[in-house]
């Protein structure tokens, strides 16, 4: 039995391109570097989900064939980058700038910037991710929290404390709690067995 001869082509066939320009993440631009896959005249592809640079595998199809290839692609996708050092709690946007960068598989998406705070000490050069900032009020700030419990509802003043990307106050016990943030409010729902 004779080994599948496998193809790669100089040219990049263009219906490949928007293909994967297609199934690339929002946000993202994608680069074709290389294809290879058996004979086939295919007029359309189908690319598997593109989750950062790297190895695509592909179904081509033409009149007469059907063949998986892979596409080799690069990702880019605009970043923010810290550009000068930041302390837990501090105002993100002044530190960053946006910057196109290679989008590398498992990166998550640049979050939204406007009133985010990092979420820990971020060093110069950092690309933002989702867990490397917060939102709401800066650590200290003391709030109002409300723990609701089924039909009961209990408020009574708290300190928002540093948990990272998640927002949650520090009552005067010492617990801390953690919920959605609104108009001077933290609520914090609470489930349990009925």
């Amino acid at each position: 039995m004779t080994p599948a001869l496998l193809v790669i082509l100089s040219t990049l066939p263009a219906p490949l391109v928007d293909a994967l320009s297609q199934r690339a993440p929002s946000g993202t631009r994608v680069e074709l570097t290389q294809w290879s896959a058996p004979p086939c005249h295919a007029t359309s592809f189908e690319p598997q989900a593109i989750e950062g640079s790297g190895r695509v595998a592909v179904r081509a199809l033409g009149k007469a064939c059907a063949v998986w290839g892979w596409a080799t692609v690069r990702v880019w996708s605009t970043q923010a980058v810290v550009i000068s050092e930041l302390k837990a709690g501090e105002l993100v946007t002044p530190a960053v700038r946006l910057e196109e960068r290679e989008w590398r598989r498992g990166m998550t998406p640049t979050p939204s910037l406007t009133d985010a705070t990092a979420a820990r000490r971020l060093a110069k050069g950092t690309a933002l991710t989702a867990a490397d900032v917060r939102f709401g009020p800066a650590p200290g700030t003391a709030v109002t929290v409300r723990v609701v419990f089924r039909n009961l509802t209990v408020e009574q003043r708290g300190t928002i404390a540093s948990c990272g990307p998640r927002i949650c106050a520090a009552l005067p016990t010492g617990k801390r709690v953690t919920g959605t943030f609104a108009d001077g409010v933290l609520t914090s729902a609470l489930e349990g067995t009925p």
